[in-house]
């Protein structure tokens, strides 16, 4: 067999791995859409415009182009039309991030966490949630704060109810931490209520730390009016927690009335310091008592129930959360996991862990670096099915082989082709004229015949 006759044979066998790969719907590698590609997705974009697959390469393209503007519409057409795109999912939430929308780049991650096949991407996609979760409260601190003046003049929000952290007024220091987990208590006990809407101990705590509230601000009425315009909270409750002689505990709190500006009621509790979930329930049950809330029996039950019997395993847990609204991720992860390691059935320990090991995770990775695993592991699918076209392989018989040269035609016949008779059967895309084009893994133009 010549040479130009087995040039002819290898060519005819690529024309046809290529429309296997199209009519099955090839995908490509992440990591092989490139800035570069941005020319001609967008040329496939207009030729398709209802081709989810290609949408979603463009919108890669952008996004590592730096172009988050321009790959957010597009991501966000093919997330809408393809739920179950898990690409397009990541892509979303990378490039919300990127352009500090929040809220959207949640939503993203919530809803790649709900499609996932991938373990490791799907635990990534859990951290970037956490952390966006927790940059959107700092964000929407700021926010709030740059508009008080408008927010002061607005309504508040009907039943909703606010809990700043308690101010720990002692000596012993080991127990301050307890002002954060007695606000969280509080929090948790409050919510199960239908009654009122309770706002996220973090999105309180993202206030005060916005403001900078010293110890004795974070007491004053003022500053629980300001908080709840802030959080536009039609109550908000603030107290604090002293330890006194005899190992004893006491908690006092207020509900201050945002519209009235006025004090709705006040509660207090006192037990000796290992009965401090009693402590806390007399004050829960008080505080519902100043709400005008009745309590359902069920609801009551549910009030009573414990976190933990193990005070030790509560003072790590309010260790944790002081560190995680520092910022300290993995002191909080430790603190939790030490919590949970005193008490196994404390459950909200145990989530604590998991967001603070989530929260360190993402914290020392950047978007970049997130998006170039996701690149490398995984793929985008093929163009839509396409049917083969016979004449597409028919045309591979007619590459000119060099002058003289045995060709093999399609039936199996031999025979001699003139030399030079016909023009070469692959052109570059620019120059083609009536060619076929065919997407897919590979994309091959074949110049018909004369």
């Amino acid at each position: 067999m010549t040479p130009a006759l087995r040039g002819n044979r290898v060519l005819r066998l690529a024309l046809l791995a290529a429309c296997g790969a199209c009519a099955t719907g090839g995908a490509i590698r992440t990591s092989d859409v490139t800035p570069q590609s941005i020319p001609s997705l967008e040329a496939e974009r207009a030729q398709h415009p209802q081709d989810n697959n290609a949408l979603t390469r463009l919108g890669v393209a952008y996004f590592k182009a730096g172009r988050f503007r321009d790959a957010r519409p597009v991501l966000d057409t093919v997330a809408a039309r393809e739920p179950s795109n898990g690409v397009a999912a990541l892509y979303l939430g990378m490039t919300a991030e990127q352009l500090g929308d929040f809220a959207a780049a949640r939503a993203a991650y919530q809803h790649y966490i709900g499609i996932a096949g991938d373990a490791g991407l799907k635990r990534a996609a859990q951290q970037r949630l956490s952390l966006v979760s927790r940059n959107e409260m700092e964000y929407q601190a700021r926010q709030a704060l740059a508009s008080e003046a408008t927010l002061a003049a607005m309504p508040p929000e009907s039943n909703t109810v606010a809990v700043m952290p308690f101010v720990y007024r002692g000596t012993d220091s080991t127990l301050e931490p307890l002002g954060r987990g007695m606000a969280q208590l509080l929090v948790t006990d409050l919510a199960k209520s239908r009654q009122i809407r309770v706002l996220e101990r973090e999105r309180m705590q993202a206030i005060v730390s916005e403001l900078k509230l010293s110890d004795s601000a974070r007491t004053a009425p003022a500053t629980a009016l300001r908080s709840g315009h802030l959080l536009r909270a039609a109550e908000v409750v603030q107290g604090s927690l002293g330890s006194q002689p005899g190992n004893q505990l006491q908690v006092i709190a207020a509900v201050v009335d945002v519209r009235s500006a006025g004090l709705r009621g006040q509660a207090q509790g006192r037990g000796v310091l290992d009965q401090v979930f009693d402590v806390e329930k007399q004050v829960a049950l008080q505080l519902f008592a100043s709400l005008g809330i009745q309590l359902s029996p069920a609801e009551r039950e549910a009030i009573n129930q414990r976190p933990t019997q193990n005070l030790q395993a509560f003072l790590a847990y309010s260790r944790g959360l002081e560190a995680q609204d520092h910022g300290d991720f993995g002191a909080a992860q430790a603190d939790f996991d030490r919590a949970s390691a005193l008490d196994p059935g404390f459950r909200a320990a145990a989530a604590g862990a998991a967001n603070a090991t989530n929260l360190s995770a993402a914290s020392q990775q950047s978007v970049g670096q997130v998006e170039s695993v996701v690149s490398q592991t995984t793929t985008i699918g093929g163009a839509p099915p396409a049917p083969v076209d016979d004449a597409l392989i028919q045309a591979s018989n007619n590459v000119a082989p060099t002058s003289g040269a045995e060709t093999s035609n399609q039936n199996g016949g031999g025979g001699t082709s003139p030399p030079n008779n016909r023009t070469n059967s692959t052109v570059d895309a620019t120059n083609t004229s009536g060619g076929q084009r065919v997407t897919g893994t590979i994309v091959i133009i074949i110049r018909r015949p004369s």
